[in-house]
Formats: structure tokens, sequence, C-alpha cells
């Protein structure tokens, strides 16, 4: 029960997270990052105080600050690759991209499925190409659209989104490594996350200022949902191993999925590519159900 509802909570939060500040414009990613991380960080402080700071100790904080630092490269990587691809085409490269390296490392370093007999590794490998079928259904389903950017930039666009794909399947590995309870190493990860955001900023010396109250509002629900989801993650990957919990997170996309097309109607309803989107929400559903499934 407590896995269920930790994926339920990843998957909405992850599912929705980007939305509230996609149509913001801002002077260049890593400011988008920055205010993504300081919300994150926000949450983390305020979820710390609750938790208490019993167990928190240098070699407790390290890795996690590592991995925060690999989150706010990756973040400022997926922000470029949104802006000049799409939220869809981006989120579409990178996710299975983090499936694949979430379930590499945790083979690689924890030894994960290894041991498992035929049959176990079968089902792996069937329920990772029936998840990254239905997310690349969702992705594709209208199509390219006549994207008009140079090829330059559409380069830029993927070289960042696999960057995004790469560095965000491996941010969570030092979280375990540390061998931490989740809800104190999210304290310190918070914290790499913000220190690299805010590096990443300063170095642009632009102005961090936005246009008005609801700009700091929505991409400050970016950061919250974000962090809500990294909660939930983290808890997965605790109970299920980095490479299922990782990867049943990424089924956020069958979320994005669906409020596209019932809340945003894009696609439209009823259109070829509505039914496209909601075969590969199915599809990636019940790939995210099975890998959840196998021991």
């Amino acid at each position: 029960m407590p896995g269920i509802l930790s994926a339920v909570i990843t998957v909405l939060a992850w599912g929705t997270w980007l939305a509230p500040s996609q149509n913001i414009s801002f002077k260049n990613q890593q400011i988008k990052t920055f205010y993504v991380a300081a919300a994150n960080l926000g949450l983390a402080v305020v979820v710390f105080v609750f938790q208490g700071f019993g167990g928190l100790t240098w070699e407790v904080f390290w890795l996690p600050f590592l991995g925060g630092l690999v989150w706010a490269i990756s973040g400022f990587l997926a922000f470029t690759a949104t802006d000049h691809l799409g939220a869809a085409r981006a989120y579409g490269i990178w996710t299975p991209v983090n499936v694949v390296v979430s379930i590499l490392w945790g083979a690689v370093i924890f030894g994960e499925f290894l041991t498992a007999g035929p049959l176990t590794l079968v089902l792996l490998v069937a329920s990772l190409a029936i998840l990254i079928t239905g997310v690349l259904l969702i992705i594709f389903a209208k199509g390219f659209g006549g994207q008009s950017q140079s090829k330059a930039v559409l380069w830029a666009g993927l070289l960042s989104a696999l960057g995004a794909g790469v560095l965000w399947g491996t941010y969570f590995i030092p979280i375990k490594l540390s061998a931490a309870s989740m809800w104190v190493a999210a304290f310190p990860l918070s914290v790499g996350i913000f220190t690299g955001s805010a590096t990443l900023a300063a170095l642009t010396r632009q102005p961090l200022r936005l246009k008005g109250t609801s700009e700091y509002l929505r991409v400050a629900s970016t950061g919250l949902l974000w962090g809500i989801g990294n909660y939930g993650m983290l808890l997965l990957v605790e109970q299920l191993g980095a490479g299922r919990g990782f990867t049943i997170s990424q089924l956020g996309m069958v979320v994005n999925g669906l409020v596209g097309v019932y809340l945003l109607k894009d696609p439209q309803p009823r259109s070829h590519a509505a039914t496209l989107t909601l075969v590969g929400c199915l599809l990636a559903s019940l790939g995210g159900i099975l890998l959840g499934s196998l021991k």
C-alpha cells in the first residue's frame, strides 16, 4: 500500500510539474532552474523541520548534495530542451532515456535483476518495451507539427534532452548509495540542487527579476510540484529498488497525456492523435504495472 501511494503521488506531481511555468518568458533557462530549485529547497526545509534533524551527518550529507549538483545540470538541460523542442517532444526524448539509464544503474551498482530467473528477465524486457512504446505513442501522436527551428536549435534541443535523460536517470543514485532515510537525504539533495542552480544563474550575470507576482507563483508551483514528486520517487526507489522505482515514476507522462486530451484539448478529443495518445497511456500504464509487480 505505501508503494502504491508513493507511485500515485509521484505520477500526479511529475505529470503536471512543467505546466504552470511553461509559458513564462525567462531571460534564460538558468533563471528558470534557479526559481524551481529555490521553491524545492523551501519545501525541503519545511519537511525537514517537521521530520527532525536526526541522522544528518557529513557522511550522509555529501552524497545527496552531489546528486543535487547533478540535478541542477540536468534541470538546466531539460528546460533548454523544452524551450527548443517544446515540452512534449523534449519530455518524450528524455523519459525513455531516464528509464533505460535507471535500469542499467540498478543492475550495475545494486545488482538488481542479476539473480533473476529467465521468466523474470523476459517480463522485465517486455514491460520496458511496452512502457517505452506507450510513452513514444503519447509524445509523437501529433507528429512534429511543422517545426520551423534551424538545425542548430533542433540539435541543441536534442542533445540537451538526451543529456537530461542520462543525468535525471542518475541523480538519485548518490542518494541511494548514502543509505540514509529518504526523508533525511532529500534535504541535502535540495541544498545541492539550489547551490548548482544558483551558480549557473550567477554565471549568466542576468537579473533574476520576473515580470510580476503571477510569474513568481507559477514558477514556484513548478518547483513545489517537482519537489513533491521527488519525495514520492525517493520513497519508491527505497521500496522497490533503483531501476523499478525510478521507472515507475516516469509514468507521469501518462498524466501529462490525459491532461492534454481532456483538459487542454490538445490534441482534440476523438481525433486520431487523441486516440493514439490514449492508447499510449494504456500501454505505458500496463508496462508500469507489470514492471512494478516483478520480484
